[in-house]
């Protein structure tokens, strides 16, 4: 697992008497998941009877069917470049812009997010592309530990949950990431723990190498952290863990948390984020980096000697 200097100085820390507790599972009540509750509502204009795509595997967001734009050469099958700097909202289930300066591949504008959305978690990736996400229901169990797929791997690691996210791979457009989508949650301060139960389905084209891995990154006042790698040596298929906590002092200051994918098929079912509830706006989103990497309209990295229409940090200009 690597850690920053900030973590590894505070992974002792206690979380203060008066902090609260945020449990982000996929049922029952869903209420930090209020759209999710929809998919699952037979009255619901958003019902869904299986499997939910919350973005399928050409690249499409539901519940309003936006293509989120994929940047290729017409007839290659070369990686491309996504929107960036764009979210969907667990509250609404709408795309937004979560950045000051989103990159949009069409004319189309996005709204901003509103402030209220900001209560709730969004999903949105980096630079390496979406993921293909899916909303599982029926994962699990809500009254007990069975020995069964898609529930805790042991009695000591289940945790009281009914349904899961599972990040795996798109099918088209070349894009071929299984990393760097995530969830943000809603921001948090004082002494700060997370807790996430993941797990994954071994073998296949969305996890060859059998990984169980989950990547962290904290956003503290807007600025990004290191990533944190929680990794699980061996997993058994199908079923999930309680992996490793992690734990920092926060105190005065806003920090968010992005949970995803890193590099393999992860299936979300759990996160306990504890502390005390912070001020959540668009600046919870990562401030650019003064290095951030460019690249032109066919998604290919380049370097400062390249001459023309470069996208770095989402936003478009002209590099001469």
């Amino acid at each position: 697992m690597k850690k920053s200097l900030l973590f590894a100085a505070a992974i002792a820390c206690a979380c203060a008497a008066n902090a609260e507790v945020f449990d982000y599972g996929f049922g029952p009540d869903y209420a930090k998941f209020p759209f999710l509750g929809q998919v699952v509502d037979p009255t619901s204009d958003y019902y869904w009877d299986g499997n939910y795509d919350l973005v399928d595997k050409y690249g499409k967001a539901m519940p309003n069917l936006q293509a989120i734009s994929v940047l290729n050469t017409p007839e290659g099958e070369e990686k491309g470049l996504p929107d960036l700097g764009v979210g969907i909202s667990m509250l609404d289930g709408l795309i937004y812009a979560v950045s000051a300066n989103p990159y949009i591949g069409t004319d189309d504008e996005l709204e901003t997010m509103p402030e209220e959305n900001y209560n709730y978690p969004f999903l949105s990736w980096g630079e390496k592309g979406m993921t293909r996400t899916i909303f599982m229901p029926g994962w699990g169990s809500e009254e007990a530990w069975e020995d069964k797929d898609y529930n805790a791997a042991t009695e000591e690691d289940w945790v009281a949950t009914k349904n899961g996210v599972q990040f795996t791979r798109l099918g088209t457009q070349g894009m071929v990431s299984r990393g760097d989508t995530y969830f943000q949650y809603p921001a948090v301060t004082g002494n700060v723990s997370l807790t996430v139960w993941a797990g994954t389905n071994t073998g296949g084209t969305a996890n060859p190498d059998n990984l169980l891995e989950v990547a962290v990154t904290p956003i503290i006042d807007g600025e990004a952290g290191e990533t944190i790698i929680l990794s699980k040596e061996s997993p058994a298929n199908k079923r999930y863990y309680k992996l490793d906590p992690i734990t920092m002092d926060a105190t005065g200051k806003n920090v968010v948390f992005r949970v995803g994918a890193n590099n393999s098929q992860l299936n979300l079912m759990y996160v306990r984020i504890e502390g005390e509830a912070g001020e959540n706006a668009v600046e919870s989103v990562a401030v650019e980096a003064a290095d951030a990497k460019a690249f032109n309209l066919l998604g290919v990295q380049v370097d400062e000697n390249y001459k023309g229409l470069v996208i770095k940090n989402g936003k478009k200009f002209v590099q001469k």
